[in-house]
Parts: C-alpha cells; structure tokens; sequence
C-alpha cells in the first residue's frame, strides 16, 4: 500500500491533550480528481461510499505512519509514531546502537525534558493517530447502518481500527508509564479515549479524563485486540503486511502478555498462529529486502519514495553508510562483540562494515537514497522468541529451546553442531538470559530494544534495572572495537552517558509541557519528578 497514492484523511485533532480541529482531509495527488475534493468532505460524506471508507481507512495507517513533528502551524512531518520513529527511539534508548552525530542524543544521554521535540512529539501524534482511529471507526459503524458497506467490510474495517490503536497505546505505555510488574509513579497508565472527538464542544468532557492505571491501561489494549482478533480477516489482499490482520492481532497479543508477565497467554496466542501462514524465512535478509511480500512480516508501516518519514525520519537515512545515508545510528560493540553472536552467523550479513571508521552499520533498509522501505512492526521471529521466554519462565525448557532454536538456527552456518542443547543451561536463568540475547541479535535495528529493557527493569531473573550505560563513538571509531567475541571495554563508555536506575524519572518521559497547560486534568498527572 502507497499512502501518497491515496487520499490521505488526516486528524489534527488531540482528545484534549493537543490541539484541536475538526477532523481535515486533504488530497496529496492532483491527478485524482474523479470525487469531491477531500477537503470539503462533510461528516456526513466522508464515509458516503464504499471507496471514501476504504479512504478513511487508508488515512487511519496514515496517522500511525506520520504525524506532524513540529506543532506550530508550519511544521512538517515525520514517522512519528511508527513510520520510523517507534523504531528509531527504541534503539537510541537502548545501548545496541550509538552515535556518530548529536542528531539523537537528547535520547540517547536521556536529557530529554517535557519539551523536547522527540519525546513530545511521540506523544502528541500517538495521540492525533488515536483520535483518528476513533474517528474513522465511529464513521465506519455510520456507514454499516446506513447501508452503504456491509457488516462484514465493516468489521475489517473496525478491526483495523482496533489493532491501531492498541499497537499506539502500547507504544506510549513502554515510553510513558512503567512496567506492568514495577510500582510507583501513582501507578498511571494513559488517559483511555475510546470515542471520536471532532467537535470544540466535546473538549471539556475529554479533559476530565485522566489517566487510567497501568493494569486498566493493558486491559483496553488486550479488549482492542481481542475484539480485532474477531473482527478481521486471515489477510486484506490490498496490502498483506501493511494492512492488520487477525494474526497481527494475535501476534501483537503475545507481545501485549510478555510485558503482563503472563506467560500462559503468550504461550496460548502464540500457538494460534501454528502451522498458520505466517512462518520464517530461510533466510533472514528476505523480511526486509522484500519487506512488501515476504511469509515473515507480520505487520509493517509502508513507506515509499514520495512518502515517508523525510531524510531526517526514515530507518536508512538514519542507519544506513550506503551512498545517500546519513550514518547516524551504527550498531554498538556491545552487540557486535557478544559472546551470544557466532562469527559465522548470517545475521552478521545484515552489518555494513565503513573503513573509513573501522565501524559497522545496520543494513536491514538498503535505500537511503529513496527512502523506500517497511517499518517491520511485527513479524513472526518475534512470536516465536515471546514464546521461547514464556515457556522458560513456565518451567517447559523443552518448549522454550525447541522455538528458540527455531530462529537461532536459520541463521547458524552448521545448526546440526551449534545448536543449543539443553546441557548448554544450567538453570532457567541461563536459558532466558540466551533467549534475551536472542531477540538482541535478531532483531537490532528494529527498535525492540527499548521495549526489553522497559519490561525487564525489575525483572526476577534477569533484570534490566533501568536505561544502559552508553558507548561514545568517538571513543571507539578507529580503535578496532567490533571483534566477535571480543571485549567490551570500561573506557569506551562515555562520562555523560551512565547507567540510570528505572527508579529515576528519567526512565520515563514525561508528558509535554503544551499538554498539561491545556489540561487541568492531566496537569495533576504528570509523571513522578517532572
């Protein structure tokens, strides 16, 4: 699915938390001229046939791909919260990339505030992208009732919804509440908005919602998902991984229960997806240079030449040293060098090697130049992994290492001789520690990092215990760091970048300035120290 080849229907509106607007549509291809210009679109005929719901729809994954950055009227737009940004934040809060440019580095030295650009900018378009989920899905469920779809489109429709917003409320819950196992902080979830705002005269009603508990938070994530899970068809032929499906759904449910702590319902949703379609590729290049059709790719955000998170936004710009990127996130020695990462693993393929300063590069999204490439949000390596640590934490090691395997050794050169045994663990703590690594290595460059580190904060076997000590680069390019197997040395580490506890406000951000001015409600909330 091309997003700049469609009508895009975008919200501006923010549920009381940004600004407000009515609902605005907007056309961005002059050569589709065959409706109404979108722009005039009533709330009556935005969804008055079966195509301008279609059309509706398409903006609602608009909104999750791009959002506008710079709230002043004249901003302009990014892949914010997940055409690239979900992705690029949960690296740069992590330790498995670093620097080569201050570009990030508000995040990566964590000395964000409640007014700095990326930290308020995910919240911000998380929470347009909802408004417009709502939206939409309140319009679809008009359309159905007034005959103009049928109940059958109009509950793919209202699925797709539903999985949107539970992958955005999950997003800002790993950035902006803590852990479901960690208390403190008044135990805040997020403000809960299940209803469409597109009118001034809803605005007081929706400041008085506040924020609702981490365990109620979780609840509506899972009830979307479930009701998604119902609603939504094995595939949408239109865009098979840029469009939800029921085991997008299921799979992001997994991911949902691993951050629960509940290790049965990972275990449980996990196995829906047997034998299904989705599987593994053979090899583990084909998700990303087929990112469009591949039997991996769960759910991804398109993006495309005409249509992404800018030069300043997207995955390769930001990753790639292939000619036209601009090589600001390589891949740490702390990643490179572990003793969990075999020389000879395939993945290490995935690794751009720049002379010039003896670094490697992340080479999962190879078009810097046009900027065409899937933001995987999910895919099937990662059920797999969420299960193999469901199963450790449950006591079934024979589970946990026949699917840790499973993705380990696609990727070995000789997996009949270096695939895990069991008599490689000598307890559960040495198994999941592996199947942490695991999900490391795999999935580098895909912002996963960010959501283990989170989950695992205070976790029982292997914890966390909050944002990583950072690696400076100017402290290692050159010096011949990135050595399999290698050390990873006390002075590479940078002075201003040290570990920070997850009892520290810092671990999570706070919620923008401009929002709780507007907002008495939330004004009351803001996170713990901020």
């Amino acid at each position: 699915m091309l997003y700049n080849k469609l009508y895009k229907s975008i919200s501006v509106a923010a549920l009381g938390i940004a600004l407000f607007s009515l609902p605005l549509f907007t056309a961005c291809e002059s050569d589709v001229v065959d409706l109404e210009p979108v722009d005039k679109f009533s709330e009556l005929t935005a969804f008055g046939t079966p195509e301008r719901c279609e059309l509706s729809v398409i903006g609602a994954y608009d909104a999750a791909q791009c959002g506008m950055y710079v709230n002043t009227g004249n901003g302009w737009q990014r892949g914010y919260p997940f055409g690239a940004a979900s992705i690029l934040q949960g690296e740069m809060r992590g330790e498995d990339m670093n620097l080569t440019a201050v570009f990030y580095d508000i995040t990566y030295s964590a000395t964000y505030n409640p007014t700095t650009a990326n930290n308020v900018a995910m919240w911000e378009t998380s929470f347009e992208a909802i408004n417009r989920y709502n939206t939409v899905y309140a319009g679809i469920e008009g359309a159905v009732a007034e005959g103009v779809i049928s109940e059958e489109k109009g509950n793919q429709y209202k699925g797709e919804c539903l999985f949107l917003r539970a992958l955005t409320y999950h997003n800002l819950m790993i950035h902006f509440a803590l852990p479901y196992n960690v208390e403190g902080n008044n135990n805040y979830g997020l403000p809960l908005y299940t209803k469409a705002v597109n009118d001034p005269s809803q605005l007081e009603e929706q400041q008085s919602i506040g924020r609702s508990t981490v365990k109620e938070t979780y609840e509506q994530i899972v009830s979307d998902l479930n009701n998604a899970e119902s609603m939504l068809p094995d595939v949408i032929d239109a865009d098979k991984i840029g469009r939800a499906s029921k085991g997008a759904a299921i799979a992001l449910k997994t991911r949902v229960y691993l951050h629960m702590r509940d290790w049965n319902q990972v275990i449980t949703e996990a196995k829906k997806l047997e034998g299904g379609r989705f599987k593994l590729e053979a090899d583990p290049v084909t998700p990303f240079v087929s990112y469009s059709n591949n039997a991996e790719s769960v759910f991804s955000i398109p993006n495309d030449s005409q249509d992404n998170g800018s030069v300043n936004g997207a995955m390769s710009s930001m990753m790639s040293a292939r000619d036209g990127g601009r090589a600001m996130c390589p891949t740490s020695p702390t990643l490179y060098n572990s003793k969990f990462w075999k020389g000879d693993d395939k993945r290490r393929n995935l690794l751009l090697y720049r002379p010039s300063d003896d670094y490697y590069f992340c080479d999962k999204y190879r078009n810097p130049q046009t900027r065409e490439e899937y933001a995987p949000i999910l895919r099937y390596a990662e059920v797999l992994l969420n299960e193999a640590e469901a199963a450790a934490r449950t006591g079934n090691n024979t589970l946990a290492l026949e699917k840790l395997n499973q993705v380990r050794d696609r990727s070995l050169a000789d997996p009949a001789t270096q695939a895990y045994k069991a008599s490689d663990f000598a307890n559960t703590k040495t198994l999941v520690e592996a199947i942490l690594w695991e999900r490391r290595i795999e999935f580098q460059g895909e912002g996963r990092r960010w959501e283990d580190i989170h989950r695992l904060a205070a976790d029982d076997l292997c914890p966390s215990g909050g944002i990583p000590a950072k690696i400076e680069y100017n402290n290692t390019k050159g010096q011949g760091a990135f050595v399999v197997g290698g050390e990873v040395k006390a002075e590479w580490f940078s002075n201003s970048k040290k570990f920070i506890p997850y009892t520290d406000k810092r671990f999570i951000w706070p919620i923008p300035l401009n929002d709780i001015l507007r907002n008495p409600t939330l004004a009351a909330q803001q996170n713990a120290g901020w």
